[in-house]
Order: C-alpha cells, then sequence, then structure tokens
C-alpha cells in the first residue's frame, strides 16, 4: 500500500517527499506499544526504513496530542554532551540563559502533551536514554519514538524490530522497487511499464529486501535492463569483494552488496568524491564542496558534473537552496552511505587533511558572516548558518584541537551568530572551549573575551559580561589591539545600560561608535546607537532617544540593516507608548516585529509583542492585546530569559493584562490569550498577529 500523509498539524516533522510503501504491521505495533508505555525504540539495522516508519508513526500519534509530534535529526550530532540542545533546537524553546539544558527542557515539556522523535540514536544511545529517561519522569504528557541499530538500554523501553520488507512477487519490497524505479509508472516516453514480477521479487530477494538496498538499485533500473541488473548483483563484485571490504559490524549483506555494487558502478573520480563528502556531518552546499574535496586528481575537472552524478545514483541527496540569493543547492549523504564513505576515506589515507579543508572552509565562512552581517543579506545568512551548524560546531571541534588562535577568532566571528540568531548558549560554550584550550595563547584573546562578554549579556548575566569585558579592555589595550578595545567598550556599556546604570554610558557608546566607523567595524557601528538610544530611554531622554534612532535609521537603511533598525522601531514604539500616541506606536512595532520574524529572532519577537499588546490595548484593541500575550508568553517560556531593559517594561505588559481582562471579561480574554499561546509554533502565531495589523509605514523598508 502506497500513501501519503497530511500535512498542517502542530509540530515540525518533515514532509514526505516520496510515497509510503507498506509497513502496516509495524505502525500497528507502534501504536499498540503506545497503548502501555512511553518510550517506544525502533531497532534494526542500517538502511531498513526506520526513520520513514517513525516519522508516519509521528504523524498518526502527533495528531492525537496537543502539540503533535517533533522530529531530532541526531545524525549529525558527534558529541553525547550535545543532545540536549539538539532537542532544544528542535523544539524552539531555544533558551539562551546558562542554565543547565536539562533542566529547560524539563520546564519546557513538563506541562506540554507531545511526542519526541530521537533519530539516528546508535553513537549517542546512553545519552539519548538517560535523555529519555529523566524527561518522560517531569513530563508525564511526553511520548518518546527513538530510532537506532541497538537499544537505548533504559527501564520501560519497548523495543520494536524493524526487519527486511517482504520480498515475494506481491511483497512490498516489489512495489517500493517498482515505484522508485518508475515513479510515475511509466517510461520517458510514456508508455506503460511492463517488466516481469519475478525479476523484480528476484532483485529485492538478493538485496534482502532491505529498502535503502532496493532505492539504491532502483536508481539502477532507470538505465540499466531489469535482468542485466538481476544477473550482476547476483555476482560477485570485482571492485570490492567482502574480504577487500571495510569492516562495517553486523549489516545485512543485502545492503553491503547494493551499496558496494553502487560503488562499483561509479567512475573512479565519482567514488573518491563519495569519500571526501564523507567529511561532512550534515548537509553542505555546494560551495563548500568545490573547495573541500579539490585536490588529486580533481584539479581542472568540474566536480559539480560528479556531484550531480552521485545525485543521479541516489548516491547524494539534494536538498533545495541554502538561503535565497546564494543560489547554492544543499546536499546530504544518508547515514549509512556516509558511513561507507568514511571507510574507504580512512583507507585511502585521507581523513586528517579532509578535516583540516573542512575546518578551514567553516573558519573562513565565519569571517565572511562577520563581515557581511550588517548589509542586505541579513535574512540569508541567518537561515544559511543555521544550517551549517553541524558543520560549525566540527570545525570549531578541529580549531580547539588544531590550532587555537584559529579558535579564538573564529569564536569572535560568531558572535552576531550567538547573540542575534538566538545562539548564544552555543557560541559562549565554543567562545569558553577555545579561551580555556591554552591560556597562555594571547593573539586574538581580547577579541574573544569581550566576544564571550556580549554572549553573556544576552543570557542576563550582566555582572558577568560586565568583569569580562573588563578583562578584554585591559588585554586590549596592552596589546594595541584597539578593535577589541572598541567591542570590550560596547559590551561593558551595553550591561550597564541594562542595570540602569546609565550616568557614564552616553560618552561610552559615542567613542565606540566613532572608533566603529573609523575601523570598519560596522556590526559595532550600528549595534551602539541601538543600545545608546535604549539608554536615552531608560534616562527618561525622549528626544535623544528619538535623534539617536534616526541617526541609525539612516545607517540601516544605507545598508540594508534589519535587526538594529529593527530595535529602533521598537524604541520609537515605546515612546510613541509613553506619549499615549497608539496609533503610531502600533506601527513602529510592526516594523520591529517584521524584522525580528523575518530574522527568525525569538528574543526580539517577544520584546516587540510586548510593547505591540500595550499599544494595541491602549488602541481599543483589547483581544489583540490578549492574543499578542498569548504569543509573547509561548516565546517568553522558550527563553527563560528575563525582560532586559528597564524594570518598566514588565510593569508595562503587566498593567495591560489587567485592563485587557476588564475590558473582555476574564472567559474572553482566556479565550484569546490561549489562541495565541496554543498556536502551532511561536512564530505563526507572530505572522497571525501581522496580519492584524496595518501594512507598514513607507520608508520602512517593508513596503510590498
Amino acid at each position: 500500500m502506497k500513501t501519503c500523509a497530511p500535512q498542517g498539524r502542530p509540530g515540525n516533522l518533515p514532509p514526505e517527499t516520496s510515497t509510503f510503501v507498506g509497513r502496516e504491521s509495524e505502525l500497528r505495533a507502534a501504536a499498540r506499544a503506545f497503548g502501555t508505555t512511553r518510550l517506544v525504540t525502533l531497532t534494526g539495522p542500517g538502511g531498513v526504513g526506520k526513520t520513514r516508519i517513525a516519522l508516519r508513526a509521528a504523524e498518526r500519534l502527533g495528531s492525537r496530542l496537543a502539540q503533535g509530534a517533533w522530529f531530532v535529526e541526531l545524525s549529525p550530532v558527534l558529541d553525547p554532551a550535545l543532545v540536549p540542545q539538539a532537542v532544544t533546537n528542535a523544539l524552539g524553546p531555544v533558551d539562551q540563559t546558562s542554565r543547565p539544558l536539562l533542566d529547560v527542557l524539563v520546564e519546557y515539556l513538563r506541562e506540554r502533551e507531545l511526542l519526541l522523535v530521537l533519530d539516528t540514536c546508535e553513537h549517542l544511545a546512553e545519552a539519548c536514554g538517560e535523555l529519555a529517561v529523566r524527561l518522560l519522569d517531569a513530563a508525564p504528557g511526553l511520548r518518546v519514538l527513538a530510532t537506532s541499530r541497538q537499544p537505548l538500554g533504559v527501564p520501560a523501553e519497548r523495543l520494536i524490530a524493524v526487519g527486511p520488507m517482504e520480498t515475494g512477487r506481491d511483497g512490498d519490497a516489489v512495489t517500493l522497487l517498482a515505484d522508485r524505479a518508475w515513479p510515475e509508472g511509466t517510461t520517458d516516453e510514456g508508455s506503460p511499464v511492463s517488466v516481469p514480477a519475478g525479476e523484480l521479487a528476484r532483485i529485492c530477494t538478493l538485496l534482502d529486501g532491505i529498502p535503502l538496498a532496493i532505492e539504491l538499485a532502483a536508481a539502477r533500473l532507470r538505465t540499466t535492463p531489469v535482468e542485466e541488473l538481476a544477473r550482476r548483483l547476483a555476482e560477485p563484485m570485482s571492485a570490492l569483494s567482502p574480504a577487500e571490504a571495510p569492516a562495517t559490524g553486523n549489516r545485512h549483506a543485502g545492503l553491503r552488496t547494493s551499496i558496494g555494487w553502487s560503488h562499483e558502478w561509479c567512475t573512479p573520480r565519482e567514488r573518491l568524491l563519495w569519500a571526501r563528502l564523507s567529511v561532512f556531518p550534515g548537509s553542505f552546499e555546494s560551495a563548500a564542496v568545490d573547495y573541500v574535496c579539490t585536490g588529486e586528481p580533481f584539479f581542472g575537472f568540474d566536480l559539480h558534473a560528479e556531484l550531480n552524478s552521485l545525485v543521479a545514483k541516489s548516491i547524494v541527496l539534494q536538498e533545495g537552496k541554502a538561503g535565497g540569493g546564494y543560489g547554492a543547492h544543499r546536499y546530504r549523504l544518508l547515514d549509512t552511505i556516509r558511513e561507507y564513505g568514511a571507510e574507504w576515506l580512512e583507507r585511502l589515507g585521507g581523513t586528517r587533511q579532509l578535516r583540516r579543508k573542512h575546518r578551514d572552509y567553516y573558519r573562513h565562512l565565519a569571517l565572511t558572516f562577520c563581515d557581511a552581517w550588517v548589509g542586505p543579506h541579513q535574512v540569508e545568512w541567518t537561515a544559511r548558518m543555521y544550517a551549517e551548524l553541524p558543520n560549525l560546531r566540527l570545525a570549531m571541534s578541529e580549531c580547539v584541537e588544531s590550532s587555537v588562535e584559529m579558535a579564538l577568532e573564529m569564536a569572535g566571528d560568531l558572535v552576531a551568530f550567538g547573540v542575534c540568531c538566538g545562539h548564544a548558549r552555543e557560541v559562549r560554550g565554543w567562545t569558553e572551549a577555545a579561551l580555556a584550550a591554552d591560556p597562555a595563547c594571547r593573539g586574538p584573546r581580547a577579541r574573544a573575551l569581550w566576544s564571550c562578554a556580549y554572549a553573556t549579556l544576552a543570557q542576563g548575566e550582566l555582572r558577568t559580561c560586565i568583569t569580562l569585558a573588563e578583562q578584554a579592555h585591559e588585554l586590549a589595550v596592552e596589546q594595541q589591539d584597539e578593535a577589541a578595545e572598541t567591542g570590550a567598550l560596547y559590551a561593558y556599556a551595553s550591561a550597564k545600560t541594562v542595570l540602569g546604570e546609565t550616568d557614564q554610558v552616553v560618552p561610552l557608546f559615542d567613542e565606540v561608535h566613532e572608533k566603529a566607523e573609523r575601523l570598519g567595524l560596522a556590526w559595532i557601528g550600528v549595534m551602539s546607537l541601538a543600545t545608546r538610544a535604549w539608554a536615552h530611554v531608560v534616562r527618561g531622554e525622549p528626544d535623544q532617544a528619538r535623534d539617536t534612532v534616526a541617526r541609525l535609521k539612516v545607517l540601516a537603511r544605507a545598508s540594508g540593516e534589519l535587526w538594529a533598525g529593527g530595535f529602533g522601531e521598537f524604541i520609537l514604539g515605546n515612546l510613541s507608548i509613553a506619549q499615549g500616541r497608539f496609533g503610531p506606536a502600533l506601527g513602529s512595532l510592526r516594523v520591529a516585529l517584521e524584522a525580528k520574524r523575518r530574522l527568525a529572532d525569538p528574543f526580539g519577537m517577544a520584546l516587540a509583542l510586548d510593547a505591540l499588546a500595550v499599544a494595541a490595548c491602549g488602541d481599543g484593541r483589547p483581544e489583540l492585546a490578549a492574543r499578542a500575550c498569548g504569543v509573547t508568553d509561548r516565546l517568553w517560556d522558550g527563553l527563560g530569559t528575563p525582560h532586559l531593559g528597564a524594570p518598566g517594561l514588565t510593569e508595562a505588559r503587566r498593567a495591560c493584562e489587567e485592563k485587557a481582562r476588564a475590558e473582555l471579561g476574564a472567559e474572553a480574554y482566556g479565550v484569546h490569550y490561549l489562541r495565541g499561546y496554543t498556536e502551532r509554533s511561536a512564530t505563526v502565531g507572530v505572522d497571525y498577529i501581522l496580519r492584524l495589523l496595518p501594512g507598514p509605514p513607507a520608508g520602512s523598508g517593508f513596503e510590498a
């Protein structure tokens, strides 16, 4: 039976890109298991189809749970300590405080009813088991569905063995083979496909009914007659005999046969590219392939042609584009295919060299991001860097092992990604690891220190920020590093502003801005104006705040910058609220919210929504205010970060709730609030709020 799953329910399950064939017995077993337990693990060898079954089972079960089903891809995660981070990233609470992530997840999930799919756990089995037990103990509405080649080995785990597909003439394996080889049921000329069912069944039997092996064979059937493929699969492999093959552990012979034949059918250059691609832990862009995989014997050859050929042979999967405007398709290898390539790369002795080239590429990507962040491509850069997280993690780890100075530089280049793109916790961790790797390494240490300081500011650790900024400033002065000195002063003045200790900060921001413009530090330049404007708000100086925002908007519009410009509109909205001008406040706050939504900045969206609720309430729109309060509480619950800024923000929000509740009545207020809080995701809630508001004002940069 072939089916396609419905979409649009709460959760983040990836859409199915091909038809789902068979597996009803496994799906029924999973449904029965969840009737008596809350932890189910699908076990079986690589390529047997565990992930597809898990996704279909999650779609069915998630439809009955309030918060749906959430998919956590663990294949690119190499460090067991990062399992909670991967779960957090998938769920979207994005807590950036320094609280233990496990505590964050427990708090987030305690009152929620959802299914968590932990996919590809075998290399992290112990960590996944410990996490599952802790979360299930704390969250009675949680279910966990894991896929792994081995059990997680924890109490209450129900195991479901996933075996091969039925390979008889009428078996699901034959249906899968025909569907993947001829998805439209016709030849290229449009005539009906007519192939001997017995030959298809023979191929499936030779491949042990393993879905991945069948999909690889299906790619060959597009260019190879059925009888010839069956004959060749039955022959011993000449290019990769079992005696010559690298050890693979317990794996079906059919899968080894299919991968081995796929390897043999590749040209020598394709085989070498396959091996070199295995260095990428997750997905990758074509530009990375050009840099990392080029080298003897690829000099003078078009790697794109080789890569496209591997895509055509289903060795490499193509996943669309990485960030509009860059035009680079993203690619990835399935786990089993990557492992096979890695074994060959190790045999060839090229693993260390490829790791270093991978490190150098992503070190340069971080540098490019730092230089390009203030510009017209902030949205694309945000999406691109998020997609590259597994590669950035591996590159940072390699930097720490091979060159602490390079690690310090890379950590400094990623501070804007950490603070502005919602990854302060992880970037701070990278920076601290680089700083601790070799305390005697001076080099770019001052810059890494102030970057770490600014990350702690985003986490609400204001006194820690000041201490680190002072250390960075002292070291920068000693080393005559004026750029690091400027960054340290900015971090210090920002923390003082958030603390409300603003007596001396305006001259500091002026000094920072002057140095930033002279030194070409564009990000610090625009941010210094944004934070200076907020300092004037804290000091009760609205005219100076508006003047500073006006200067900020000139810079932001000239460069196409959104993040700091959006914060400037947030400030204008608050100033209008203070004057009782709620209509103009809604206009400014809509622009701020739109900017933060486009950049997927949860902290910025939460701040803008809180102020927007206050403005809506003042403008006689209590329903909008109640719904905005629900969405913003969804964001704050995930962030775990206090309202940074003036204490008046929290008080204004509290007064807004009381007024809206009084005008609507407690029951009606609760209805509108829950509609906002229980949206499929916080960003969906933000999108709905934006549709309720008038269009952005002329000159804002958001006109259609």
